[in-house]
């Protein structure tokens, strides 16, 4: 085994991408049971608490980490769900804003009590000082990635993500 696997660092970065793994799988299917996806319910929350007057497709790709292609995909499962509305940017044609639909809003609020409620069944097994020692390290790996530019295709952000 190569002496940098046994670095603490590389054995912490592995535990989080098997943890991020585990919390993937487990909203996967908490989510398939209320009828969506984990990508439409954090597009329902941006849009919702992030951006509740509407944003463009293309600032929905930089707060949800994802490819343009993606969103308009996603996008247009919801809007032909009821979930979102889509009009043209009336300062470019070329543009669309989503927002998010009184449909969308009422999903939203009937999910958000289990998710909640879930995601502190999770987390109980660590303290409240834990939790926010762990929020605070996490952070701190955010913005060293952001700061060295490992995430260019996106450009740079001045606010987290806003997801879920």
């Amino acid at each position: 085994m190569p002496p940098e696997r046994k670095r603490k660092s590389y054995q912490l970065l592995m535990d989080l991408v098997r943890l991020g793994s585990l919390l993937q799988k487990t909203g996967n299917e908490f989510f398939r049971g209320r009828g969506l996806t984990q990508a439409q319910f954090n597009t329902l929350m941006v849009l919702m608490y992030t951006r509740p007057m509407g944003c463009r497709q293309n600032e929905l790709c930089e707060l949800l980490l994802v490819k343009p292609a993606n969103v308009t995909g996603l996008v247009g499962r919801l809007h032909e769900r009821g979930l979102v509305t889509r009009k043209v940017d009336s300062s470019d044609e070329r543009a669309r804003l989503v927002s998010i639909s009184a449909k969308g809003r009422k999903l939203i609020r009937k999910v958000e009590p289990d998710y909640y409620g879930e995601i502190d069944k999770i987390m109980a097994v660590l303290g409240k000082p834990a939790v926010k020692g762990l929020s605070e390290s996490v952070a701190k790996i955010q913005v060293s990635i952001m700061d060295r530019g490992l995430l260019s295709y996106f450009g740079s952000r001045e606010e987290s993500s806003g997801g879920a």
